[in-house]
């Protein structure tokens, strides 16, 4: 059944004040990586909120709404010195967590500064990511997961911009049925007897992908972690009959797909692979840290000339951008094929419902006990 357009507005719309917004704002997402903070402070634009990322002379990260509060020039522009971040216009300085430490011009007996605070959110570092925070007090835990806490394995990290809504590319995490189809090959044309499963858990969606190849069977496990997560592992060689295009054996992916607003979504991912005598077992994608978040361009897409289809890293963001800044749901038909994408928008609904009680939504941590190290595992595998 097709969504009307009251459903498809709250689950689409990201910004402060909506639904779905308010429920994202229970959440650790990524914004950028440890590597941008070099001396500059980086514009980001997150849930809908314009924002100054930076890193301090003492090293503490610091994450402001955008527009000074003196007289609205942009942060970005700003000059980090003296113990913050001081704005190029009239030099309005700033600490971490949005206290005006200088005020140039106004008295010196003046508490005018004392009586201004600047919005300032929670940040925090790991696996090489700044992880940002833009919800109520107090903020949860930021989960733990096995990829970006091992210390048994190398890692691999790229960001891009996709020109459309977000939940466009998060349904597209428990979407199977596009396997065999959008990644196609000419061995995925062998696949026969494909059932696809899934089901809600503790900490999203457990999906999994049976086909037959010759005379036997395989499946894959993938999992959607709230509220815009996929873990992937691939464990069958590239060469395989039952393999998706373009993979290869032995890591995994954790993948965001993060509302920058309601129209563009930063795609943050990354790879890991354990390390055996030092190697790493699995030939991982390019590392891109040093390079950013970087953008691209709808409709431009790369094209994989011995396959005579689109490049593997393109497919998903061709299928998705090619549904429109935001899809319009209630024009949709949906099929039995579509049971993850069925349980994912009763999965938010749910969310958004329960932030409205004033509860935490599902995949919220709050125990130390439970976020040592959080071993999710997904794969492919021969069915025995």
């Amino acid at each position: 059944m097709a969504l009307s357009f009251e459903e498809n507005e709250m689950l689409t719309r990201a910004g402060p004040g909506t639904p779905a917004g308010e429920m994202l704002r229970r959440y650790w997402h990524p914004i950028a990586f440890s590597r941008e903070l070099k001396g500059r402070p980086k514009r980001r634009t997150l849930l809908g909120e314009d924002l100054a990322l930076f890193r301090d002379e003492q090293g503490r990260l610091g994450l402001l709404a955008l527009r000074c509060s003196h007289r609205g020039t942009s942060l970005e522009y700003g000059h980090l010195e003296d113990g913050g971040l001081r704005c190029c216009y009239h030099g309005w300085l700033y600490d971490v967590e949005g206290r005006v430490l200088d005020q140039p011009g106004e008295p010196t007996d003046s508490t005018f500064r004392e009586r201004v605070r600047h919005p300032a959110y929670k940040v925090q570092e790991l696996a090489g990511i700044v992880f940002a925070y833009l919800g109520p007090e107090p903020a949860p835990l930021l989960p733990r997961y096995d990829v970006l806490v091992r210390e048994d394995g190398t890692r691999s990290l790229n960001a891009r911009v996709v020109h459309c809504n977000y939940l466009q590319m998060v349904e597209n995490s428990v979407d199977q049925h596009h396997f065999k189809w959008l990644h196609r090959t000419p061995k995925t044309r062998l696949w026969k007897d494909e059932q696809l499963t899934s089901e809600v858990t503790d900490f999203g969606i457990l999906d999994t992908f049976t086909r037959r190849v010759g005379e036997e069977r395989y499946r894959t496990i993938s999992l959607f972690l709230m509220p815009n997560m996929n873990k992937v592992g691939y464990h069958l060689s590239e060469d395989h009959p039952a393999a998706f295009a373009a993979t290869h054996e032995g890591y995994e992916a954790l993948r965001w797909r993060v509302p920058m607003d309601d129209t563009t979504t930063m795609h943050f991912t990354l790879y890991f692979a354990p390390l055996v005598d030092g190697k790493a077992t699995a030939k991982m994608p390019q590392d891109r840290q040093d390079e950013g978040l970087g953008d691209s361009i709808p409709g431009k897409y790369r094209w994989d000339e011995t396959t005579g289809w689109i490049a593997r890293g393109d497919q998903d963001r061709c299928a998705q951008e090619s549904q429109g800044p935001i899809f319009d749901r209630t024009r949709e038909h949906l099929g039995v094929s579509d049971e993850g994408v069925i349980l994912l928008r009763r999965l938010f609904k749910q969310c958004i419902d329960t932030v409205k009680n004033g509860q935490d939504p599902v995949g919220v941590i709050r125990d130390p006990a439970k976020n040592e190290i959080i071993r999710l595992v997904p794969g492919e595998y021969r069915v025995t």
